[in-house]
């Protein structure tokens, strides 16, 4: 157990060790901000768009992905001109203006990481590209660069083979010893046209065309699948949109990589864009709770059995006219409403004592004169009316995702 324990950790050295001396090279041409995409797709015969994509699935957990490609940019070589004598280019280290200003960069993007997701998403995409060479170190890998002629002396000249072609309708005068005239003509020209000393070989069979591979399609159905099933299931258990569209997003994440192992998966790339945009604006623009129904809803009840406890709306707004409402000294009601995206407005008679809390994630209150706006806005109110305490009270929790919230009287 001891010896297999230590063959293990000699494996994975020797696997980050051979990464180290055979890194990618970030190249001069093809790469659309530090060629770290394209270096990496280079070297293990990766399509660079999953690559980039990747990178930019890892940024939305705690910013793991742009850390990630800052190391790349910064410890990958770049493609430098050959040297003289040989066609393979050289990997020349990243210029000591260019590090410091990765460094810097590096320096507020690692004090970032300090959230479990960005934790977590760093060591994913250090265990993926550990995989990815301890799999596929053979693709991709550079040739052995020509040995200069300093450490392997004078290389003798290649033999000149003997020249036997002679005019037609002549002979030659000193053919080679080992020259055997060709007694038939070969198959190529069953006329006997070309001269026996053009000693050509025997055309060969054409090889047959590589068979393409055909397009492993079931991929990109089976991660959507699998996307949209987790997605519905943290809805479902109660998650908000927003976690429900990360867990999607990390699923198609998960499949593009395995795609770009299997060649396979490119249509998961037109579903990640459109997932990632709404994850963003998600991000940007609070939503509240977004399992009530859409549109618009007008309440206007008469006595207080009519009331419900809570309206919901996914999208719209909800007016609550309460003006017409007959409640009795004594009496106590509690009733809120909650949207996503769109407006509350209550209107309460001119003598009930309300007490009302009217919060928004993104947007306007004004809770019976109160008012304030922005982000996380929020007021408490207690108001007794006109005619001070009595006439009954009302207990209104008013909470909206992006949008505004009015309480008035009369």
């Amino acid at each position: 157990m001891t010896s297999t324990k230590r063959s293990g950790i000699a494996g994975f050295e020797d696997t980050l060790r051979d990464f180290w001396e055979t890194r990618p090279v970030r190249p001069r041409t093809g790469g659309k901000l530090g060629g770290v995409s394209a270096a990496i797709g280079a070297r293990y015969g990766i399509d660079p768009i999953l690559v980039r994509v990747a990178f930019v699935l890892g940024t939305f957990y705690g910013g793991a992905g742009l850390v990630l490609y800052l190391l790349g940019w910064l410890l990958f070589p770049k493609e430098g001109d050959p040297v003289p004598g040989s066609t393979e280019p050289t990997r020349e280290p990243t210029s000591p203006t260019l590090a410091v200003v990765i460094v810097l960069l590096l320096i507020p993007g690692v004090l970032w990481l300090v959230s479990t997701p960005s934790i977590l998403g760093l060591a994913i995409g250090l265990a993926l590209l550990y995989l990815l060479h301890h799999n596929y170190s053979d693709r991709g890998a550079a040739p052995a660069a020509p040995r200069a002629m300093s450490e392997t002396g004078p290389q003798p000249a290649a033999p000149v083979a003997a020249n036997t072609w002679v005019y037609p309708g002549t002979t030659s005068t000193a053919p080679p010893p080992d020259d055997t005239p060709r007694q038939t003509p070969p198959a190529w020209d069953p006329l006997g046209a070309a001269p026996f000393a053009w000693d050509l070989p025997e055309p060969s069979e054409p090889d047959e065309p590589e068979q393409k591979q055909p397009p492993r399609r079931w991929i990109s159905f089976v991660t959507l699948g699998l996307a949209a099933f987790a997605a519905a299931l943290a809805t479902a258990l109660g998650a908000p949109m927003s976690t429900a569209l990360a867990i999607a997003l990390a699923v198609l994440g998960v499949g593009m990589v395995v795609g770009a192992f299997l060649r396979g998966g490119r249509g998961l790339i037109g579903a990640a864009i459109p997932v990632g945009g709404l994850a963003m604006l998600l991000a940007a623009l609070p939503l509240g709770d977004l399992s009530g129904e859409l549109g618009d809803d007008e309440i206007r009840p008469t006595a207080i059995q009519n009331v419900q406890p809570l309206y919901k709306r996914s999208a719209g707004s909800v007016q609550l006219d309460l003006r017409d409402l007959k409640i009795a000294d004594g009496q106590e009601l509690h009733t809120g409403a909650n949207v996503g995206l769109g407006d509350i407005l209550v209107q309460l008679p001119p003598d009930v004592d309300v007490t009302a809390r009217c919060a928004a994630e993104l947007g306007s209150v004004q809770c019976l004169g109160d008012s304030t706006d922005g982000r996380s806005a929020e007021r408490t109110v207690v108001d007794q009316g006109e005619n001070g305490p009595g006439g009954g009270h009302i207990v209104l929790d008013l909470v909206v995702g992006t949008g505004d919230v009015e309480v008035v009287r009369g």
